[in-house]
């Protein structure tokens, strides 16, 4: 009878813990591959056609996760479709009004939700960081953009004289002209659904916060769906969501690049030596948390006589490149905001801009200065991932 008994309990414990561990099978072979921690699978897509970069979306698949990940890709992929032609400036599409067609019209254009919402976050947070009497976030700021855009896109460049980088003529601006960059001169009709411009020669350009407005759009639909991911739109932004379950401490790893703006030969260096000249900071980011980096690297031109670096974030009181450091990142929960409070920081004197951050609530920042010294918010340091 007593062995009746154990051999029943034995039988017992066996069903039961064999119940209790519970195989999870790759959701896409396409996709998915297994992490480096048991039970998780990771399934990213990129996606290089949006946005004017690689767009990638990393999900940590485990054993609470009951969506369809070919579901999830779709919505990814469309929504940065969306928001991308509803956001381009330089082409039309069938179908939209989007900022193209409202650049080159004369009378008031009729907009979709989508892009009115976009565009009302702007407006409405255009004067958050002012220096002087105008706005350093200034979606109407279009006029002066293209100026620089043609700058950077024109048969007077040569790109052989350095691998990767382009050297361009400067544009002469002439300051006594008036250009209509107010953002207040812009009008919103919510009742008609409508937007125009209240002087001549005016246009918008989204492309100060337009990454991290759809990583928000984005967050927002995978958020509710209680998705645990990274979602990268560009080296420079990033949001993660749900504690990372590949990692014992839930972070996700970023590491921060040096904005270089020389061409670097790597050929007979170590790893460790690529690594040092290739990054200059390693970042464990919580979960709802977005990463945004502003810098002169991103996108620039130099002088073809002197050298100097030209970049694309302007100045709206000189509209010359602006700045007071190569690069600024910024750590905030909201996406969209962060994307806007870097490339405004970024045009702030580092002291103005250091008391701005310690005093704005759960925002931190580090700076990287020209001469390579690296500057600090408050609480950054809690970010900081140290190498052993």
């Amino acid at each position: 009878m007593k062995k009746l008994i154990i051999s029943f309990l034995i039988i017992f414990i066996g069903i039961t813990l064999s119940s209790c561990d519970e195989v999870i099978t790759n959701p896409n072979d396409q996709y998915c591959v297994a992490g480096s921690a048991d039970g998780v699978y990771l399934c990213e897509k990129r996606i290089p056609t949006y946005f004017d970069t690689i767009v990638s979306l990393k999900i940590y698949y485990d054993i609470e996760a009951d969506y369809d990940i070919i579901e999830i890709f779709d919505y990814f992929e469309n929504t940065l479709k969306t928001y991308h032609e509803y956001f381009d400036k330089y082409n039309e599409y069938e179908d939209i009004n989007n900022v193209y067609t409202i650049n080159h019209s004369t009378e008031a254009v009729g907009i979709d939700q989508i892009l009115f919402d976009a565009i009302k976050f702007a407006l409405d947070n255009d004067d958050i960081i002012v220096k002087g009497e105008l706005p350093l976030f200034d979606i109407a700021l279009g006029p002066i953009l293209d100026i620089w855009h043609d700058a950077r896109d024109n048969n007077e460049c040569n790109d052989l004289l350095e691998f990767g980088i382009s050297y361009c003529p400067v544009p002469d601006i002439d300051m006594d002209e008036v250009y209509n960059i107010d953002p207040d001169d812009i009008i919103l009709d919510a009742q008609n659904m409508t937007i125009s411009f209240a002087k001549e020669n005016m246009s918008i350009d989204l492309g100060g916060y337009g990454k991290g407005y759809v990583t928000k759009v984005l967050s927002n639909y995978l958020d509710a769906l209680e998705i645990k991911y990274l979602l990268n739109v560009g080296n420079s932004n990033v949001y993660a969501h749900g504690t990372n379950p590949n990692n014992d401490n839930g972070y996700y790893y970023i590491a921060l690049t040096r904005p270089n703006t020389d061409f670097i030969d790597y050929s007979g260096l170590t790893q460790d030596e690529q690594l040092d000249l290739l990054y200059y900071h390693f970042i464990k980011l919580p979960e709802d948390m977005a990463l945004v980096t502003s810098g002169v690297n991103q996108r620039y031109f130099k002088e073809l006589v002197t050298e100097d670096i030209y970049h694309h974030i302007i100045d709206p009181n000189t509209y010359y490149p602006g700045g007071y450091c190569k690069s600024i990142t910024i750590v905030y929960p909201d996406s969209s905001m962060a994307d806007l409070l870097s490339t405004a920081l970024f045009l702030l004197p580092v002291d103005e801009a250091m008391t701005f951050v310690n005093n704005y609530e759960n925002l931190e920042a580090v700076w990287y200065l020209e001469d390579d010294t690296i500057l600090y918010s408050e609480n950054f340091d809690q970010y900081i991932h140290y190498l052993d």
